[in-house]
């Protein structure tokens, strides 16, 4: 029996949501990626079930049956069968061939072969030599089958070496062909996310070390070269071992050198994998307009001539940009100002039906006014500041409060970013009151113009990146504009927030961007580790006038009130509804032999990662929801397919690794507990007691289906979010 699993706590679904791809799945422009998709699965399950097969066939053993799925059982309503057990089969030779109704993997029934010790007997008897009188008569005492009395093309005639290697074959087999498959793909080329940092995340490990646009070259003692993406350095962080210093070596932007480090990842950066410790970055980008084109109602959405999917960004405001960060750099830097965008067209890589080739368009993009709630949170102490920045070099320090700006009060901190940009713009300082230990200090500091401007996370702290601080915010109220809709609801200085309801008018409910809201519109601040920060940052892409439904604590009651977003007439955001396409890079190995090599060293790769990462299950390092059955296996392959042929060739390459790791697991049941038998009977020269034997089967059994059943509902309940 054997049984595939797919861990996907590291996001190895490369950000596709499972309801883009059962839109995916329904288009039949898909079919033939679908298709490969299929193929490919059962071309896994094939392969292991065929090195038993084989070897069985090269040890003059008889199978019975050869099957991908287990034709278990026929689904039925009444006494009529709606579904066969078996979806196709025929018989070619002395072997049935099939297909089964359950796709979680597959066997080879061979003559005198079960996995279930409870039926030895009857497998003697089907092996029995014609004339033999009795079953017992071929059974010792100890337990051992006399040879001569039984069909020498019996599994139970063959030796004990003989056994081992039909047992084996699966897993060999796995291997073999996932170094194929994955040769094949570098010989072919397959483009892939590099293992270059797009954005970072606020107070986060990347951020303290400023890491945003810079290249991995090593992590840990491993050599980033070849075929090595952002994917596998996600996984070498996330399995490094948890909250512990790991060795990276890395290359800044613009930098002649690069630069050794220790980082200590940690945990809670991915909301869906709370417990895997990162570092806290987003992978890189191009400055080029992503496939869904412009969000609607936005500036950009609304720039004339029109932007689309595709369009390369060439200049904005005469600046030229060469890379995502001189786009993030243009825009956060004029914030509040018109900027005006020259777009390259070309019919390739565009939406549009004209027949241009290098086009270049002209448009101008309106500032994006930030959406405002008429009141302010409390800031607390700085908790991370970043290494190299303004703050630092000023003698910043964790644990300082800011409590006033050039001698006024510190205001919105959602709004201290832009205040910092428009300093540093014009060259100047800013004086922070600072309050260090009970002590009011005055600190002179000279903001710079940020790179990026890093992502709130699902930790508290916002980053200031024209300081270089992260500051947490408590769930207090700070202010409360007393004309605003947060002043005329009820809302007073010293509530404390308690939960927030998302309240989507008819429109921006169909809208495909906020269907994720419309799905889960609820939030709880105290339960969930969600901020302020970012809930107000994900208004920030709704229109003005979109509401918020808040519950408040005041003293020992608690109450709600609903609050309709402004535009503000001061203050901007540097999104302006313009998404960028992921960066790509493309390998292609030179010859066979150099394909084989990356072939194998992926494979060696993809196999400890399966192992780590039941280490981390079983050490409780890694939390079992992060495990996957088979729609996300069927989600994952589809991204990949959808991809292009190399890239599901690659993911195949890890199921079929992941396959031979699971089914050489010490589990009876599984390949590795036949092995584990196998192994004492020839040491001891004796099989396992018989008792012993059905009793360690069944529990193994039990893990199996328990596990399987786990992870199905898993899916499912995945599934069930989307609706």
């Amino acid at each position: 029996m054997d049984v595939c699993v797919i861990e996907n706590g590291l996001n190895l679904a490369h950000g596709l949501m499972l309801a883009n791809m059962l839109s995916f799945w329904l288009d039949p422009s898909n079919l033939f990626a679908i298709f490969k998709v299929v193929l490919g699965l059962g071309a896994v399950i094939f392969v292991h079930e065929l090195g038993h097969f084989l070897l069985a066939k090269a040890c003059g053993v008889k199978c019975d049956k050869f099957y991908v799925g287990f034709d278990a059982f026929d689904i039925k309503i009444g006494d009529r069968v709606i579904i066969p057990r078996r979806l196709v089969h025929w018989t070619w030779g002395e072997t049935e061939y099939g297909i089964g109704i359950l796709p979680f993997g597959g066997y080879v029934k061979m003559l005198g072969q079960d996995d279930n010790p409870g039926n030895l007997e009857e497998e003697v008897r089907k092996s029995m030599k014609d004339g033999e009188a009795s079953v017992s008569s071929a059974l010792t005492p100890e337990g051992l089958v006399d040879r001569t009395k039984i069909d020498p093309r019996s599994y139970l005639a063959k030796s004990v070496p003989q056994r081992m290697a039909i047992i084996s074959a699966g897993v060999i087999f796995n291997l073999i062909f996932a170094v194929l498959f994955a040769a094949i793909a570098f010989r072919s080329g397959v483009d892939f996310p590099p293992p270059k940092v797009g954005n970072v995340i606020g107070g986060g490990p990347a951020w303290e070390q400023n890491l945003a646009g810079a290249t991995f070259e090593k992590v840990g003692d491993k050599d980033v070269s070849g075929y090595f993406s952002y994917t596998d350095l996600a996984q070498e962080i996330g399995l490094h071992g948890g909250e512990k210093p790991i060795a990276i070596q890395v290359r800044r932007p613009g930098a002649s050198e690069s630069t050794k480090l220790e980082v200590t990842p940690k945990a809670g950066f991915m909301r869906q994998a709370k417990d895997i410790a990162l570092l806290g970055f987003t992978s890189r980008l191009q400055p080029v307009i992503g496939e869904t084109g412009p969000g609607k109602n936005t500036p950009a959405g609304n720039a004339k001539p029109e932007i689309k999917a595709g369009d390369r960004i060439v200049e904005i405001d005469g600046q030229k940009i060469e890379t995502d960060l001189d786009v993030f750099r243009v825009l956060a830097t004029n914030a509040d100002r018109e900027v005006e965008f020259v777009l390259e067209r070309s019919a390739e890589g565009s939406d549009s039906d004209d027949d241009s080739s290098g086009e270049q368009i002209t448009t101008k993009v309106a500032p994006n006014p930030m959406r405002v709630f008429g009141f302010t949170i409390e800031w607390l102490s700085i908790s991370n500041i970043q290494k190299g920045s303004p703050a630092e070099a000023a003698g910043l320090q964790v644990g300082d409060e800011i409590v006033s700006i050039d001698g006024e009060p510190r205001g919105d901190l959602l709004t201290l970013e832009e205040r910092m940009i428009r300093i540093a713009r014009e060259g100047g300082k800013s004086e922070l009151e600072v309050n260090r230990d009970g002590e009011t200090l005055t600190i002179s500091v000279s903001p710079t113009l940020p790179s990026v401007l890093a992502r709130v996370g699902p930790n508290t702290a916002l980053a200031i990146n024209a300081l270089g601080v992260a500051i947490p915010q408590s769930l207090k109220v700070e202010t409360v504009d007393a004309e605003s809709d947060a002043g005329k609801a009820g809302l007073v200085v010293g509530d404390e927030l308690v939960s927030a309801e998302y309240l989507l008018n008819e429109q921006q409910v169909n809208d495909e961007r906020y269907k994720f809201l419309a799905r889960d519109p609820f939030v709880n601040f105290v339960d969930d580790d969600t901020s302020w920060g970012e809930v107000n940052q994900l208004y920030q892409s709704l229109t003005p006038g979109s509401k918020l439904k808040l519950e408040v604590r005041r003293g020992s009651e608690r109450m709600p009130i609903t609050i309709a977003t402004s535009a503000s007439p001061d203050y901007f955001r540097h999104v302006r509804g313009i998404p960028l396409k992921e960066l790509s890079e493309h390998y292609e190995s030179e010859s066979w032999s150099d394909a084989f090599y990356y072939g194998s060293k992926q494979v060696w790769r993809d196999g400890t990662r399966v192992l780590k990462t039941f280490g981390k299950l079983i050490s409780g390092k890694i939390s079992p929801k992060n495990l996957g059955g088979p729609g996300t296996i069927a989600v994952v392959a589809t991204s990949e397919a959808s991809e292009g042929t190399s890239r599901l060739l690659l993911f195949l390459t890890f199921l079929s690794a992941n396959l031979a790791v699971v089914n050489f697991l010490p589990i009876p049941v599984l390949d590795g507990g036949h092995m584990l038998f196998l192994a004492y009977e020839g040491i001891f020269r004796r099989p396992v007691n018989e008792k012993t034997q059905a009793l360690l089967t069944y529990v193994g059994l039990a893990m199996i289906l328990t596990l399987m059943i786990f992870v199905v509902c898993l899916d499912a309940t995945r599934i069930y979010g989307l609706f």
